[in-house]
This record gives C-alpha cells, sequence and structure tokens, in this order.
C-alpha cells in the first residue's frame, strides 16, 4: 500500500466526522428552544420543580405531565454552564456517539468499505432533518444503544441489569421510552422464531428477564402510572396542524426529503434482490419505522437510524462487490483527494451555512417576530397573550410574568384538548373563532399575517394593531390598553428596529 493509500481510512473517517459535525451542527433555533433549556430549572425533588400549567393565563392549575423533565434539566445546565457553544456541541456529540455505535455494529457485516462510507453518508443526511436540541436527541441515542446489545449473537447476563437501568434514564428523559419497548418485544419474539439456533433458548431467557424489569422501572418517574396514561393518550392526539407531525406526501415533501426517498429505494430494493437470509428482527424493525414515518415525518430519522443498523448487510450483498470493484479502478491518490477535499468542504460550511456566528444560536427573523416581542418586552407590556404557536415559549421566556400565553409548545402535557381546540379555531378562522377572545381573558393578541384569521383581526371591533412587520402583526385589546395606545399615539412608545444577528435566549 503506497503512503497515500495508507491515509486514505484515516482520510475517509475524518470525511464521516466532518459531515457528522456539519449536520448536526446547525444553529437555527427552534420554537421549543426556550422551553426545553428553561421550563425546569430544578429537579423533581426540589421545591422548584414546576408541576403545574404555570405560565398560562386559559389553564394555570391544568396539571402539567412534563414527559421530558431530565433532558431539559440536562439542557438548562448545559447552557448555564456552557452557553449557546454548549447546546450545539452537546447535539453534535449525540450525534456522533449514534453514528460511532453505527459504525462499530457494521463494521463486520458490511465488507466493502465503499458501502460503509456511502451508507452512514446517507444516514447521517436523513437524520439531519430535526436534529435540533430536543430530548428526542436522548430517545435517538437509546435506541442506537439498545440496536446495539440486542444485536449480538450472544446475551450477557448482565443485560438484565443494564436494561433496565437505561430504561429508568430513558422514561425520565423522553416520553418516547415506549420504543424501548417496542424494539425488546420484536427481539424477543424475532429471535423465538423457528429454527432457533443452540443455545438461543437462554438468550430468551435473559431477553425476557430484561424485558420485564424495563416495563417495571417506566413506572419510576415522578408522575407514576399518570405517564404511561399520557403517553398512550398522546400517542392517539391528531395533530393535523404541526407540520412535522403531518403525514409524509410525496407529492409535496419530495424535495425536501430527496435523501429520506433515496434511503428508502435502497433498503427495500436490496431487502427484494439480497440472497442472505432476512432477519424478522429486521424485517419488523425496518416495517414499522418506516410506516412510523410516513405517518408523521419526525419520525423520519427514527427510520435512517433504524436503517443504518439493520439493513447494511443486504446493500453490501447486492451492491457491495460492484462498487469495490469500481472503487479500486480509482488510483488511490484521486481518493485520498477527493476525501481531503470533503472534508475541507464539510468544515467551509460548517462554520458559513446560514450561520452568522457558528458558536451562537441564531433567533431568525423569517420564523420569529424578534421586533415585536421585544417591543412588549422592553415597555413591559402586561397582558394576557394569544401568541402564534411557533412563538410562545419564546414569549414565555422573554414575557413571563409580565403575560401570560393562551397555549405553548407543551400541548396536551399541559392543557385540555378543548382549549387547544379553541386555540387553532381561531388561528384558522372557524366557525365561532373569536371564542377564544371572548371565553378566555384574552387582551394581546400576536398572530403571523398569513394565518386565516389576521384580515378578521384587523376589523375587529375593540381590538387595534400597534405593530406589523413582514412576518407578524401586534394587537392589543382598546380599552384595557388604553393607556399604552395614547403613548403610542403621543410618540413616546415606538415599535423599532433591531440591527444586527439575534441570539439565542
Amino acid at each position: 500500500m503506497t503512503k497515500t493509500g495508507s491515509l486514505f481510512p484515516f482520510l475517509t473517517a475524518a470525511a464521516v466526522i466532518a459531515f457528522c459535525v456539519q449536520i448536526f451542527s446547525a444553529n437555527q433555533a427552534d420554537v421549543d428552544l426556550w422551553g426545553n433549556v428553561f421550563f425546569v430549572q430544578a429537579p423533581t425533588w426540589i421545591e422548584g420543580f414546576l408541576r403545574v400549567n404555570t405560565f398560562s393565563f386559559t389553564e394555570p392549575g391544568h396539571v402539567w405531565i412534563n414527559h421530558e423533565w431530565l433532558a431539559q434539566s440536562i439542557f438548562h445546565n448545559v447552557h448555564g454552564l456552557f452557553g449557546n457553544a454548549g447546546l450545539i456541541g452537546l447535539k453534535v456529540l449525540i450525534g456522533l456517539l449514534i453514528i460511532g455505535l453505527m459504525n462499530a455494529a457494521i463494521r463486520k457485516e458490511c465488507r466493502s468499505g465503499v458501502v460503509r462510507f456511502l451508507w452512514l453518508m446517507l444516514v447521517i443526511s436523513v437524520m439531519g432533518f430535526g436534529f435540533n436540541t430536543r430530548p428526542h436527541l436522548f430517545t435517538f441515542l437509546m435506541v442506537a444503544v439498545f440496536l446495539t446489545l440486542l444485536g449480538r449473537p450472544k446475551f450477557s447476563p448482565w443485560l438484565v441489569i443494564v436494561i433496565p437501568l437505561l430504561g429508568l434514564i430513558w422514561v425520565n428523559l423522553h416520553g418516547a421510552f415506549f420504543i424501548g419497548l417496542i424494539i425488546l418485544g420484536i427481539f424477543l419474539v424475532g429471535r423465538g422464531v423457528p429454527p432457533r439456533p443452540l443455545g438461543e433458548g437462554r438468550n430468551l431467557a435473559v431477553l425476557a428477564g430484561a424485558l420485564a424489569l424495563f416495563i417495571g422501572v417506566t413506572f419510576m418517574n415522578p408522575y407514576g402510572v399518570a405517564l404511561w396514561k399520557f403517553v398512550a393518550g398522546s400517542a392517539a392526539t391528531v395533530r393535523p396542524y404541526l407540520t412535522e407531525w403531518a403525514p409524509f406526501d410525496w407529492r409535496v415533501d419530495f424535495a425536501e426529503h430527496a435523501d429520506f426517498v433515496v434511503l428508502s429505494v435502497i433498503v427495500f430494493s436490496c431487502l427484494a434482490f439480497t440472497k442472505i437470509r432476512r432477519d424478522p428482527v429486521g424485517i419488523a424493525l425496518l416495517g414499522i419505522s418506516f410506516i412510523a414515518a410516513l405517518l408523521m415525518r419526525r419520525n423520519m430519522p427514527l427510520f435512517a437510524l433504524v436503517a443504518g443498523f439493520v439493513a447494511v448487510r443486504h446493500v453490501d450483498d447486492v451492491v457491495g462487490e460492484r462498487l469495490s470493484r469500481l472503487a479500486a479502478r480509482v488510483p488511490s491518490r484521486v481518493l485520498a483527494v477527493l476525501a481531503a477535499l470533503f472534508v475541507l468542504i464539510s468544515v467551509f460550511y460548517t462554520i458559513t451555512f446560514n450561520k452568522t456566528n457558528p458558536l451562537q444560536i441564531e433567533v431568525a427573523r423569517n420564523r420569529f417576530p424578534v421586533e415585536l416581542m421585544t417591543f412588549l418586552e422592553t415597555n413591559e407590556i402586561k397582558g394576557n397573550a394569544l401568541i402564534f404557536f411557533d412563538w410562545a415559549e419564546y414569549g414565555i421566556r422573554h414575557l413571563y410574568p409580565n403575560c401570560r400565553v393562551f397555549l405553548d409548545g407543551r400541548f396536551t402535557d399541559a392543557y385540555d384538548i378543548a382549549t387547544v381546540n379553541d386555540y387553532f379555531n381561531f388561528l384558522y378562522a372557524g366557525n365561532g373563532w373569536e371564542t377564544a377572545l371572548q371565553r378566555y381573558p384574552t387582551d394581546i393578541v400576536l398572530i403571523h399575517r398569513q394565518l386565516p384569521v389576521y384580515a378578521a383581526m384587523l376589523t375587529l371591533s375593540g381590538w387595534q394593531v400597534v405593530g406589523e412587520t413582514d412576518l407578524a402583526g401586534l394587537f392589543l385589546k382598546t380599552d384595557i390598553h388604553a393607556a399604552t395606545l395614547a403613548r403610542i399615539r403621543s410618540g413616546a412608545v415606538k415599535l423599532k428596529a433591531i440591527p444586527g444577528p439575534v441570539y439565542f435566549p
């Protein structure tokens, strides 16, 4: 092997790592970031842990089932210690751990280094969708750990201890802990399907014990059985107004999610043409995660994660030899140069793409009403604010306790479904949309200008628009905010432009 050839494995590894950092280091604030960082500032055993819907005026006493409390506590402490760079670094670290576990698991199953390299790159690309600072990142990591532990031919008795310990952590990190039960159940049933290899009975006994203990520890959370009831109810709640909860539409979503389409075609084509045995466990995992991705776009990274672990051996069987022969025709120096260029390009995009400062989390002006929120905050305008769903947690962080919100991203974690329905009926100007302003003591409205209700609000008696930007409009109820409106008319209070980039929080 030439000197350049000996460097090639290191260059390809560097390319994968660089691409991970590029994809997972996106620094645009997402709508739930403020809540995920600031809602939990005390652990469950401290008096300051919030158990009711404190930030709302519609249901201030509603029990709040915070199924993400431990993850939010981690985010809060990381931000307190290391700021925005710490939050970006944490999610990059989680992404690197996931891909590292995946690479270690598939090395023996995938003989072609070319396939493994391209496969990891495709999986990373698909997983980049929605890879924000959210508690579901810990679920992705837990899934990777479970697939690593359960993908072995023989189970150590220690699994009976390790799996429940992971379950205890998972149930407090994120409400999707039930995915762990699904994975364990699939492995238990799938590995019990005949013909079973000699000694498989011992593996099944270990797995059954781990599953039973995992179920037991899921009740060791701040809410006990109530968490299970909440998770079951939440899973059955349809959210057509939230885009990431919407089904995957091939006609509309193809361009944005072309990588998901490519991954799906490769996975199921190779499953159809592979000559090696199709493992029932892998088939079940791929089928369930793929259906979940079609039903809700937010599950596409989960499908990529599962496919990354269980489908690569079939891809390698179908195309591995051909791709390896093709790569062998290219001089090693050329491959090394291409890999090095890829690393440099990834580093460049990591620093520059859609970023003013790569170590800061940026609040995009085309997504959040920065000027209007600052107007309410700096002028200390007090009241009950109906704020567009995507901005409500931003509003809680900057306006509470002067303002309490109608509804925010906690959704049915902290609100009754009737309140949720009244809220969205208002936004979309449904029949009786004024109910949200009459039944609930609302006196401030901050909404997106493209919402159907916006034009109606402009003509609604008793309300006055006091500020508009290209994105949003701010309305005040005239009788309650008469003094503020007078100050605005006199010029004492003005909406001011905010120069430069805006950073979280």
